[in-house]
């Protein structure tokens, strides 16, 4: 390949390319700078007294499957005006580093969507020097972007750090913009409050509505941080998760007091059907839940009721007939006489005001939380979990806060 191509291929600014030498695995590219003067840093003006110079390798973005370094002089020079001496600065590679700008940049965006030890596999680079440019590229991307000035619909929910160990991590999401705007180091009231109670005047202004769980924590921390107009949404799903955990409870208590271990295993494989939304159901699952409905009229009434009430979050839009229908509802449960919804009946009885707010916010749920914690879940296995919850942090933050 002529010098003259290779040059408009590695496109570098101030420099002139004068011979390369090509290995199995690598290319080494030797380049003279064109200018002979550089710019005093601390005066600013330019100087052509050279003070010393030395050879310095630098890894550039790989071509052609091979590794790409760039052997190029490192220059000393003596100001003639301040009489200090200066080591030149070059464009497109920072002082002090071993890389190109554009490699450093090249490393950030593969490890975007990829682990670090995959990266180190693949470059040659230990996990360390992997890692310290990723941070520095992280923060200069994560910095400019900040908390939004207005929100008006706040997500709060927690993902686990660690699974298994009940070490949770609490994520603030921007449910309009559909993006995480904080990761909170634990899950406990304090650590909220004091986040809420630091957003600027202009987002506790703008906020109309925060999604949660049924976590008291949450509630609590709501109520105390944010002004008395927020009104606090529990998301539906959590509420029909919780119905589902007492449908659950139901075909487990009817499971075991089955004498027929062949019996007690087929009503074990009903699961899925009975939770999953009846309208998803395929036409295998539909007639599996007909044959069940046959065999078993206990869990054909709770299954009813389970979908009595999932219909009147998927009908009504008037906060007044839902609590109506919820109300008749209750009483339909206490008439079959069913234990295993009692402790959801509770449940609805303690929450029931912040679970109607859901009718009058215009039906707002935490679906985009849930999907963005499905990212999160997919960034921690990447990495194969993280010790580190501020790297941790950081990786939400880039990749799910913009």
């Amino acid at each position: 390949m002529a010098l003259r191509e290779l040059a408009d291929i590695l496109d570098l600014p101030a420099v002139r390319l004068t011979s390369y030498r090509k290995e199995q695995d690598r290319i080494e590219i030797i380049l003279e700078l064109e200018a002979n003067s550089a710019v005093c840093p601390e005066c600013d003006v330019r100087t052509t007294h050279k003070h010393s110079q030395k050879s310095i390798l630098v890894r550039d973005l790989p071509c052609f499957g091979r590794q790409v370094y760039l052997q190029l002089p490192r220059r000393r020079f003596k100001c003639n005006h301040c009489g200090k001496p200066f080591t030149e600065r070059l464009t497109f590679v920072d002082f002090g580093t071993s890389f190109t700008k554009r490699y450093e940049n090249y490393i950030y965006d593969q490890c975007s969507e990829r682990s670090f030890t995959a990266v180190e596999k693949q470059e040659d680079i230990s996990d360390t020097v992997i890692a310290k440019i990723y941070e520095a590229y992280a923060s200069a991307q994560v910095q400019p972007h900040g908390r939004p000035k207005e929100i008006r619909v706040l997500g709060i929910d927690e993902i686990a750090i660690k699974k298994g160990h009940r070490d949770y991590a609490c994520v603030i999401t921007d449910i309009d913009r559909k993006q995480v705007i904080e990761v909170l180091g634990n899950r406990l009231k304090t650590t909220v409050v004091a986040y809420l109670s630091s957003l600027p005047e202009s987002v506790r202004k703008s906020l109309h509505y925060v999604s949660i769980d049924m976590w008291e924590g949450y509630n609590q921390a709501v109520v105390e941080a944010l002004p008395k107009k927020v009104k606090i949404v529990i998301d539906r799903f959590h509420v029909m998760k919780q119905l589902n955990h007492a449908l659950t409870k139901c075909r487990r208590e009817l499971q075991r007091s089955m004498v027929s271990k062949e019996d007690r295993d087929e009503l074990k494989g009903f699961r899925w059907v009975l939770v999953t939304n009846e309208c998803n159901l395929d036409d295998e699952q539909k007639e599996k839940l007909k044959k069940l409905y046959e065999t078993c009229p206990e869990l054909k009434k709770c299954h009813s009721l389970k979908e009595d009430f999932r219909r009147i979050f998927e009908e009504e839009t008037s906060r007044a007939k839902a609590k109506e229908r919820i109300d008749i509802w209750k009483k339909d449960v206490k008439k079959t006489g069913l234990k295993s919804f009692d402790a959801f009946l509770v449940t609805l009885d303690n929450w029931e005001e912040l679970i109607l707010n859901y009718f009058s916010s215009g039906k707002i749920t935490n679906g985009v939380v849930e999907g963005l914690n499905n990212k999160i879940k997919l960034i921690k296995r990447r990495a194969y979990g993280y010790r580190n919850i501020g790297n941790f942090r950081q990786r939400i933050l880039i990749e799910c806060g913009s």
